[in-house]
């Protein structure tokens, strides 16, 4: 597993100073334009890896709790990503702040409950209070989704038919603490259930949600969100695909003659 990076430098891999075969970046989760740290979120995504094709892609089985699946030994991800959250930081540090703090709260209760003096639905009342702010951003942040990776067929030479014509994504999501990340597999080519999620006319009693994906297999449908304008004309063209299948025209939609 890595720390999440979006500055690795690929000089480090080209002149053989690193031999493992999973690379531990020493720097932070940060930007240019912040220096607020978030040294404990972890990802295996590592796509400057040494060993990059003999390393595998898991991913979670949709439906399942945290169920992973390792995907066949020819994919590999792109060097970088095609999308990368603005906020991704401050969303991982905002889980673990309200879990610590629901922590705190459970631990405040155990000792008003075991107190005389103190009647115990004030230890409800503490339990409840301090659990509150963790279960709202749990829901509300569950589908974030952190980046976004296209899968690569080694086995294919990297044309743009090859590409399109069995387009695969990696969308990476936080797990429930923000300690690390986990990968769910999302198809594009021929998915028309791949589509803009519908909006809620009570946006603030729902999860934040941009997609949504039916499994093939499963039946589950997967949520994610994902900002608009962040990734340029490869990620517009994800959209337009997403917005063609909606039924939405928003003149990025490219047909397949036009991508070929």
């Amino acid at each position: 597993m890595i720390r999440l990076n979006t500055s690795l430098n690929r000089n480090l891999f080209l002149n053989g100073s690193l031999s493992l075969n999973r690379f531990k970046s020493k720097t932070s989760f940060r930007n240019e334009e912040t220096n607020v740290n978030s040294d404990d979120v972890w990802t295996e995504n590592n796509p400057w890896s040494p060993s990059l094709y003999t390393d595998v892609v898991k991913v979670v089985k949709p439906g399942t709790l945290m169920t992973k699946q390792t995907l066949p030994v020819q994919y590999r991800l792109l060097y970088q990503p095609l999308y990368e959250a603005p906020s991704a930081k401050y969303v991982a540090m905002l889980k673990r702040l309200t879990l610590s703090f629901t922590v705190l709260g459970m631990y405040g209760a155990k000792i008003i409950w075991d107190t005389p003096m103190f009647d115990d639905v004030y230890a409800g009342a503490i339990l409840i209070t301090t659990s509150i702010p963790a279960m709202f951003v749990q829901y509300k942040t569950r589908d974030y989704v952190t980046r976004i990776w296209r899968l690569y067929n080694k086995n294919k030479p990297q044309l743009l038919e090859n590409l399109i014509g069995d387009e695969k994504l990696i969308m990476e999501k936080l797990n429930f603490t923000g300690g690390s990340t986990y990968n769910e597999l999302l198809p594009i080519t021929n998915n028309k259930s791949l589509q803009l999620a519908p909006k809620s006319k009570y946006p603030s009693l729902t999860s934040y949600t941009s997609w949504e994906s039916v499994d093939e297999e499963s039946k589950f449908k997967s949520y994610f969100y994902i900002v608009d304008d962040i990734g340029g004309m490869k990620m517009d063209r994800l959209w337009g695909i997403v917005e063609h299948n909606s039924g939405v025209d928003n003149g990025r939609y490219m047909e397949q003659s036009s991508q070929q």
